[in-house]
């Protein structure tokens, strides 16, 4: 029993010891402390050694290595390891191609229910899906994510599941999962829902729904999109006769010294007189 308990902590000091190695640069060693811990057999290490050596060998060039490691992570059954191994073996195998293998790996980190994994499986797999043509999966894929309620991956899942339903025709669905993003308040999907729901709106025809959208995303303040949004609100509320709401948000854009809206929208100020 003792014996056993020392084991443990001599490996969790191998682990750690391995992160450091990792993090100040040294690689191979890195690569050989977590290989060490994994061969040393004890279940809660190595399963994190090896989910560990799995994001080491892909950050360094090492795709076959690292699925390796990642699938021995997702075959031990450990509570967060396996998941996490397995949510990365799906990211990884998609980005080299085999769709059918990253979709299988995906769906087994979904299936575990985990707080972190799970979500960001969804969320990939419902890219995936999208990207494949196979758009009522991906549907499913990122509801589950958004239905998550995860700070950092649901509000992503809910912008890209409201694009999809745009794409399909559900406009009443696609501004409901527009309008959970923007309620999110996250940064960048947030910001990104509410332009697209401000277009949304706007094509409907609803230039007080689309402003109050525009005026969201300006007020998220993200450097890309906050631009966007005002040039996009000077615009439309241009073009629908309210000529110093215009000014104002165009003023907005402008003095953003974005790249492009910045310029664009002084071009709009010259043109209004």
């Amino acid at each position: 029993m003792h014996g056993d308990s020392g084991a443990r902590k001599d490996d969790g000091y191998q682990l750690s010891h391995a992160m450091w190695l990792e993090k100040a640069g040294d690689v191979e060693g890195a690569g050989a402390a977590y290989r060490r811990v994994i061969e040393a057999g004890v279940p809660h290490t190595a399963a994190m050694a090896a989910t560990n050596l799995g994001v080491l060998l892909a950050r360094h060039g090492d795709p076959e290595g690292a699925a390796a490691a990642y699938r021995q992570a997702a075959d031990s059954g450990h509570p967060d390891a396996a998941p996490l191994a397995a949510a990365n073996l799906g990211l990884l195998l998609q980005q080299h191609g085999d769709v059918e293998g990253a979709r299988a790996a995906y769906r087994s980190a979904v299936d575990s229910g985990h707080r972190d994994a799970a979500p960001r499986a969804a969320f990939d797999l419902g890219n995936m899906l999208d990207d494949c043509g196979d758009m009522e999966g991906a549907r499913a894929a990122h509801q589950y994510a958004v239905d998550s309620g995860h700070p950092e991956v649901a509000p992503g899942a809910a912008f890209c599941l409201g694009h999809l339903l745009k794409r399909q025709g559900h406009l009443e669905e696609a501004r409901a999962a527009y309008q959970w993003a923007v309620d999110s308040g996250h940064p960048r999907a947030g910001s990104m829902a509410a332009c697209n729901l401000g277009f949304l709106l706007k094509e409907q025809g609803d230039v007080e729904g689309a402003a109050v959208a525009y005026r969201r995303a300006i007020d998220l303040g993200h450097p890309d999109f906050a631009p966007k949004a005002a040039f996009d609100l000077g615009s439309m509320l241009a073009a629908s006769g309210d000529t110093e709401g215009a000014r104002s948000a165009l003023r907005q854009a402008a003095d953003s010294g974005h790249p492009h809206f910045s310029e664009e929208a002084r071009t709009a100020l010259a043109d209004l007189g």
